[in-house]
C-alpha cells in the first residue's frame, strides 16, 4: 500500500523538480500495518540566480583578439588604426545550472585600451576593422575608425579589455539582466612604432 501510494505521489509531481512523500503507518491488533496518514509535498524548482549565472558566464566569454592596421609595423604621428575582433551581441553556449537550463546573451558595453606607450582610452564599441578597398585612409587621421597616434619609436603591445552586459533565461522563460558589466579575457598584438625618413634622389628627367 505504501509503496502504490508513493508512486502515486511520483506521478503527481510528473513535470516538477522533486516531491517528497511521507506516509504515518501503525501495527494492528493482528500484527499487520495500517495506513493512517500521508503527505506528498511538491518541491519548487531550484532558484538560478543572476550570480550563478554571472559566476559561470565568466568562464565562457570569449577573448576578442586585436586588429591593427598597418599590421606589425606603423609609423609615428599618423593614426594607427585598432579594432577588437568581436561581434557585439553575442550568444554563449546553453549550460545547465542547478539542473536547469540556462542561456546566457552578452552585449559590448565596453572596451578598454591600452596602446603600450604609457596611454590609454575606453570606447563603448569594438571599433570599425580597417577596409583599405572601401574605405581606406589617407590622411594623419582616420576618420570613421577608431586608434591610437604614437609620438615614439619602439616596441609596443597593444591590448584590450572587452566588457559585456549579460542577459538570461532559465528554462525558456523570462529575460533576466545580470548586474554590472562583466570583463572578458585580455588580448593582446605587438606593434613595432617606426620612423619614415625623406631621402633625396636624382631626379629620374636629368642627365
Amino acid at each position: 500500500m505504501c509503496t502504490t501510494w508513493v508512486n502515486q505521489c511520483r506521478a503527481v509531481a510528473a513535470g516538477s523538480a522533486a516531491a517528497s512523500a511521507a506516509v504515518r503507518v501503525e501495527k494492528v491488533a493482528d500484527n499487520s500495518w495500517s495506513l493512517t496518514g500521508s503527505a506528498c509535498t511538491l518541491l519548487a524548482p531550484a532558484q538560478v540566480t543572476a550570480a550563478d549565472v554571472r559566476a559561470r558566464a565568466v568562464r565562457l566569454i570569449p577573448s576578442a583578439s586585436v586588429g591593427v592596421a598597418p599590421h606589425t609595423a606603423t609609423l609615428v604621428n599618423i593614426q594607427t588604426v585598432m579594432w577588437a575582433n568581436t561581434p557585439a551581441i553575442r550568444e554563449l553556449p546553453a549550460v545547465a545550472i542547478l539542473g536547469r537550463r540556462v542561456t546566457i546573451g552578452i552585449k559590448i558595453d565596453h572596451v578598454d585600451w591600452r596602446f603600450g606607450d604609457g596611454v590609454s582610452a575606453t570606447t563603448h564599441d569594438a571599433g570599425q576593422s580597417y577596409d583599405g578597398a572601401r574605405h581606406p585612409c589617407r590622411t594623419v587621421t582616420c576618420p570613421g575608425y577608431f586608434g591610437h597616434v604614437y609620438t615614439a619609436t619602439g616596441a609596443v603591445r597593444v591590448s584590450a579589455t572587452v566588457s559585456w552586459v549579460a542577459t538570461f533565461r532559465v528554462d525558456g522563460g523570462a529575460t533576466q539582466t545580470i548586474p554590472g558589466a562583466i570583463a572578458g579575457p585580455t588580448a593582446q598584438t605587438p606593434l613595432q612604432v617606426k620612423e619614415a625618413r625623406g631621402v633625396l634622389v636624382p631626379n629620374p628627367g636629368e642627365h
